[in-house]
């Protein structure tokens, strides 16, 4: 039973986070929108600026109802009554507005209940105060003054117009206001850490995002100058041309790489440009196939998100006895892409750190930019290595 509840109330957690997050997106594009619109013009204003405009309708609504000759109320209101109307109405106003800027955060959250408690009960005893004043203005008698308010109105039942019924009424809206305010002030803080917590982690993602993607255009480039290195002591024409195709392939990808995100077709022919460079130092008899279907070639990805997987199995598959193979499957369909290589299953071994550094890479950047939404496996099968990405498009 226990179990259940705590199942429910996290799901109940989840599915707010979720309504939390979907939220902050749409205000986020509402603001991007409007930052666009020029037409506009936008003037400093302080933060309080809202919560005025709020009070001020709150105190000129009741005046349709009273100043509309056809309504209800109008015959029952004059100056006296409206006089005793706005009174505890602006005394609950200033209550509330006390304890939203000050009370509540500087006492309540601080956990100084007794201060709270005491700041409060004064509060309560100058409204009931100044509500009394109020109707001994409008209810007085010509020769009463100040004197004979407290010497014998104040907190008295002269003229009925004072009862048990009144502090407690009185009690009870102070208690529903400072709830309504401590609710408020609540759920503004949360909303305050929640957002400063999604932009933290945005931060820290856009850096680490950074961080990754510059390691592995490195970590390409060296393979495939250690390969060109290689090359040039045994056929400096082959290496030349490699050097020219690997030229060719770093302006794409400085270019059309920029961006966090770009279409399919630009990052399969990234690709393709890296698999005719490696062709170049293999022999005659390397089999390389390399096939796409792309249903939506504009649909968006993240660049070089493949290119880890494609390096590791045209480094990973020469066979220095026999016939090399790398065989690259590339389909997108709907809002999914699928990236399947199968290659013969030759591992150098390295002792290097920075070995398995591409796919190290590979996994993190999964991780940060398509956190639950792909499937990666990798295995071998009858001698043949086969890795299989399947990820949701944006």
């Amino acid at each position: 039973m226990i179990e259940s509840i705590k199942n429910f109330l996290q799901n109940q957690r989840n599915w707010l986070a979720e309504l939390q997050e979907a939220q902050f997106d749409r205000g986020e594009r509402e603001l991007v929108a409007l930052l666009k619109d020029e037409s506009i013009k936008y003037y400093p204003v302080p933060t309080y600026a809202v919560a005025l405009l709020a009070w001020l309708f709150v105190l000129l609504f009741p005046l349709i109802l009273i100043l509309d000759p056809t309504a209800p109320l109008s015959n029952d209101f004059d100056i006296w009554n409206m006089i005793g109307y706005y009174v505890p109405l602006l005394s609950t106003m200033i209550i509330f507005f006390v304890n939203m800027r000050l009370l509540v955060p500087k006492f309540f959250f601080r956990k100084k209940y007794f201060i709270y408690f005491v700041c409060n009960s004064i509060l309560l005893a100058i409204s009931l105060t100044c509500r009394e004043f109020a109707v001994f203005l409008m209810l007085r008698n010509p020769n009463e003054n100040l004197v004979d308010f407290f010497a014998t109105y104040c907190f008295r039942n002269v003229r009925e117009h004072f009862s048990i019924w009144t502090p407690i009424t009185f009690f009870i809206i102070l208690a529903l206001g400072c709830l309504i305010c401590i609710a408020i002030v609540f759920v503004w803080r949360s909303l305050i850490r929640e957002f400063i917590l999604r932009e933290k982690r945005r931060t820290e993602m856009a850096y680490e995002l950074t961080f990754l993607k510059q390691q592995l255009s490195p970590h390409f480039l060296f393979n495939t100058l250690n390969n060109i290195t290689s090359l040039i002591r045994l056929d400096p024409d082959l290496a030349e041309k490699s050097m020219t195709k690997l030229s060719q392939l770093l302006r794409m990808m400085l270019y059309q790489t920029a961006d966090q995100y770009i279409s399919v077709k630009e990052d399969v022919d990234i690709l393709e440009k890296y698999a005719d460079l490696e062709k170049l130092r293999l022999d005659e008899s390397f089999d390389l196939k390399f096939e796409v279907n792309l249903e939506n070639p504009q649909a968006q990805v993240v660049p070089l998100m493949m290119m880890p997987l494609m390096e590791n199995a045209m480094k990973h598959c020469v066979n220095p006895d026999g016939k090399s193979f790398a065989h690259i499957f590339i389909e997108q369909k709907g809002d999914e892409l699928c990236f399947r290589s199968e290659n013969s299953n030759f591992p150098r071994k390295s002792k290097s750190k920075s070995s398995g550094l591409g796919l190290s890479t590979f996994h993190k950047r999964l991780e940060l930019m398509c956190k639950d939404k792909y499937s990666y496996s990798a295995n071998v099968e009858n001698g043949v290595y086969i890795s299989i990405l399947k990820v949701k498009l944006k």
